[in-house]
């Protein structure tokens, strides 16, 4: 992010809020006694650090990463609280501190409730740094979802890469902006059913950073399905909220998130809409859904992954150099294997891009490693697909043996193909 975007994501941070703002300052000083220490995370500009000693806070310590911190120590040095607050640049998981804090706050969210990697700051921060029984602001994020209908908005962000430019067809494009989650702002009436929840985060005590969720709708009106709006409430602190649910969003000036469809989908009120979305920390990996009519088998279904929408080809992922653990040949060879559950795969042209999304770690195959990779994930063994493939490629079987046993020590090593569970024991 450039200098000027820094600015201008402040400029947005801090004017046109709603009561966003005001609702983090009832939340800090409900929370914040006299003589707390505070860890701001992510502190930017450092207003919410300002308002926790405003509440009484001894010493509050704002990490922030980027270079926004600047702006940060340039605020607070034109308040009265410039000595009780520590300006540290460093991502938060490398930050050390000389004591517990009383208190977490941060403000971490987006369209659809979290910013990438945000659950995962937080819960390293609450782990290391929050005393045991400390707070933590925001106390619990409720993710919601609800279809909506959005011609204009569906025109500009998708359908533009139906047309020409010059000649040049630009259809090729659109299916990465269908796989991708777009920023929108909806009102009420279009929505064709009322939000309802997918998952709860309690910050306090959750682990997982793998959030979302199912949940069956009913439609309630008559129109076209273009996608799904996601939206989301906050519970800063007892009874004070803020969210960006359409049509109550007035304590936020956060867009709402907007899953595509590949295409819109005629619905009649009484259908019903089965809605399926998984993120990870952040990273909206996939949503699903299937719409059916009353006592009648689905008409319309949408399945889409982030990675459908990444400009990757195997070829574009550089390889990483990695000590490989010591599975012994004869394990690999026998042992039943399967993917990990934490992996997604997109093919494309024969060829597949794999992601681990607990590691983050991306791994391309060509197409002959793209055949192995798929009966290997089918719970083969090595020689169950070493003979697969003899029928099948042109190729010794001590070459092809040595190559799929070093492909399956490099895919285990990155934790993208594990032991089939019952034969871990």
């Amino acid at each position: 992010m450039s200098h000027l975007d820094l600015l201008q994501y402040h400029a947005f941070c801090l004017t046109n809020t709603g009561s966003r703002l005001s609702q983090y300052e009832r939340a800090i000083a409900a929370s914040v006694r006299k003589g707390d220490a505070v860890l701001d995370l992510g502190t930017g500009s450092g207003l919410l650090a300002v308002l926790a000693c405003r509440a009484g806070a001894r010493r509050v310590f704002a990490v922030e990463s980027s270079d926004a911190i600047r702006l940060g120590e340039l605020l607070a040095s034109t308040t009265a609280f410039a000595e009780r607050i520590t300006f540290i640049q460093a991502p938060s998981s490398q930050l050390v501190l000389n004591e517990r804090v009383d208190v977490i706050v941060g403000d971490i969210h987006d369209t659809f409730g979290l910013q990438p990697g945000g659950l995962a700051s937080l819960f390293d921060a609450r782990e290391r740094l929050l005393r045991s029984g400390g707070t933590i602001i925001p106390r619990a994020t409720r993710l919601m979802v609800a279809p909506v209908e959005a011609p204009a908005f569906y025109a500009r962000e998708i359908d533009i890469w139906t047309t020409s430019v010059h000649s040049i067809n630009l259809t090729p494009i659109r299916p990465f902006a269908v796989n991708h989650v777009h920023a929108g702002r909806f009102d009420r009436e279009q929505l064709l059913s009322s939000p309802t929840s997918l998952d709860v985060i309690d910050f306090a005590h959750a682990t997982s950073l793998h959030v979302g969720g199912a949940a069956t709708l009913t439609i309630q009106r008559d129109g076209l399905v273009h996608g799904l709006c996601g939206c989301f409430v906050t519970t800063l602190a007892d009874d004070i909220q803020m969210g960006n649910v359409p049509g109550d969003s007035s304590t936020t000036n956060f867009a709402q998130a907007f899953f595509p469809f590949e295409q819109p989908v005629s619905v009649v009120a009484g259908d019903e809409i089965s809605i399926d979305i998984d993120s990870h920390d952040g990273h909206i990996v996939r949503w699903r859904a299937d719409i059916s009519r009353a006592g009648e088998s689905s008409y319309a279904r949408c399945d889409h992954s982030m990675l459908d929408g990444l400009l990757l080809t195997p070829r574009t992922l550089a390889p990483s150099q990695i000590v490989l653990p010591s599975f012994p040949v004869s394990e690999s060879l026998s042992g039943r294997l399967r993917a990990h559950p934490s992996v997604l795969s997109r093919e494309l042209g024969g060829e597949t891009v794999l992601l681990n999304l607990d590691s983050g770690v991306y791994y391309g195959l060509d197409a002959v490693g793209t055949r192995a990779w798929n009966l290997l994930a089918q719970e083969r063994t090595v020689a169950d697909v070493c003979s697969i493939m003899l029928e099948e490629f042109d190729v010794s079987s001590d070459i092809l043996q040595r190559d799929l046993t070093a492909l399956v020590q490099e895919l285990r090593a990155k934790q993208l193909l594990v032991p089939v569970a019952s034969e871990l024991s």
